[in-house]
């Protein structure tokens, strides 16, 4: 189960949560120098002073700032995990979704049952860009790690079924669950066609979107680049069950499929809030140019293995999280799939990454010492204390 709480103030308040009373079993860090031999590292300090040099620990339009994300992987009591299971599952999942952001990992097993559970703190800044945490999308966030618990054996971490008015509403107007909870599925026919190298449509599809979607930074451009490659999209009928749009190619409109037929990854439900937040963002802008202008030639010219070997490259980057040709040499030298030498020596070939990590954005200048942001109010210590007491017994009651 994923519980997912949002902090609005400095981070020292949850690390003392965490760690007090020494009921931390052990800590993992993403992004966080921790120095050798330190047995109690401040991460807290760390992300503060982060967001502080980037400016992200100001309210933005009048909006109250998150300087943190807080979730709680809790697996299911049944499977018994031991704590080195859990380490690999929580790390894993924090580095799939948040390998640009300072993580701290603390497990505890104070729990009601006596379970292991995992805390995952993000900070709010993208050390790479300096760019501010988009919410992410809490269903994407939930299948990842439903996925990657059933890839270890562990039950799928489904979440609690709702309760009282929740329940109510629910039943009154009742949602379907997705036809799978997988990124990525592909169909026995699709494989099948696909390794007896015949066409198939369903997969010509999915290379087009895939491109279209790393690329798009909107929902009018993610449409308009699906255009240029002769993929069409609609909404489905106002009468399904689940929001989802309809891919089909122009040339073919009989040869139609719905996003999450090929996955979460391109449902309506997981692309809508990643472009109205700015798109995915992985590659610089001149890689997007390069990726946007092979594939128009390639369907200007009906080059389907070009497409594919286009699609595949840009899986790799995605699944890989490299942006420069560095990051794909250290993957090189891990070893792992075939394919992955062929797929690195494209990217090289098509410029599609730089040579080197890109800068990070420039830092934005940080407060003056005794300045305040307009509006705010200086808070007295009993009353500081008193709040703090009441955010720890709500992240207990979050925990139980």
């Amino acid at each position: 189960m994923l519980k997912t709480i949002a902090g609005h103030t400095s981070a020292r308040g949850i690390h003392r949560y965490l760690t007090r009373k020494n009921r931390a079993l052990a800590s993992d860090y993403i992004n966080l120098d921790v120095p050798e031999g330190a047995r109690d590292f401040d991460w807290a300090e760390a992300m503060d002073a982060t967001r502080r040099s980037f400016g992200n620990d100001l309210p933005w339009r009048g909006k109250r700032v998150r300087t943190y994300k807080h979730y709680v992987v809790s697996p299911d009591p049944k499977d018994g995990i031991a704590l080195e299971a859990l380490r690999d599952l929580a790390t894993s999942w924090a580095r799939e979704h948040f390998s640009e952001y300072e993580v701290a990992i603390v497990y505890h097993d104070d729990n009601e049952h006596g379970i292991p559970h995992a805390h995952v703190v993000v900070n709010n800044t993208n050390v790479e860009t300096g760019r501010r945490l988009q919410d992410p999308d809490p269903k994407a966030l939930a299948a990842s790690l439903q996925e990657l618990a059933e890839a270890q054996g562990l039950t799928a971490l489904r979440p609690p079924q709702a309760t009282g008015v929740a329940a109510r509403a629910q039943r009154r107007s009742p949602k379907r669950a997705p036809e799978t909870f997988r990124s990525e599925y592909v169909r026995r026919a699709e494989q099948e066609l696909t390794e007896r190298g015949e066409y198939s449509w369903t997969a010509d599809i999915r290379a087009r979107v895939r491109i279209a979607r790393t690329v798009s930074r909107s929902e009018a451009e993610f449409r308009s680049i699906l255009g240029t490659m002769g993929v069409t999209m609609a909404d489905n009928s106002p009468k399904a069950e689940r929001r989802d749009w309809i891919y089909a190619l122009a040339s073919h409109p009989s040869r139609r499929i719905s996003g999450e037929r090929m996955g979460l990854a391109y449902g309506r439900e997981r692309l809508e809030p990643l472009l109205r937040s700015g798109g995915a963002r992985r590659l610089e802008d001149a890689g997007e140019r390069a990726i946007a202008a092979i594939a128009k030639r390639a369907v200007a010219v009906g080059d389907l293995a070009e497409l594919r070997s286009l699609s595949r490259a840009v899986a790799l980057i995605e699944a890989s999280r490299a942006r420069c040709l560095d990051d794909l040499d250290a993957l090189l030298e891990k070893g792992g799939d075939e394919a992955v030498p062929q797929l690195v020596g494209y990217v090289k070939e098509k410029g599609l990454l730089p040579e080197e990590r890109p800068a990070p954005a420039p830092r934005k200048p940080a407060a003056r010492s005794g300045i305040r942001p307009v509006g705010s109010r200086r808070q007295d210590d009993a009353g500081r204390h008193a709040r703090q007491d009441i955010q720890d017994k709500r992240r207990e009651g979050a925990e139980r």
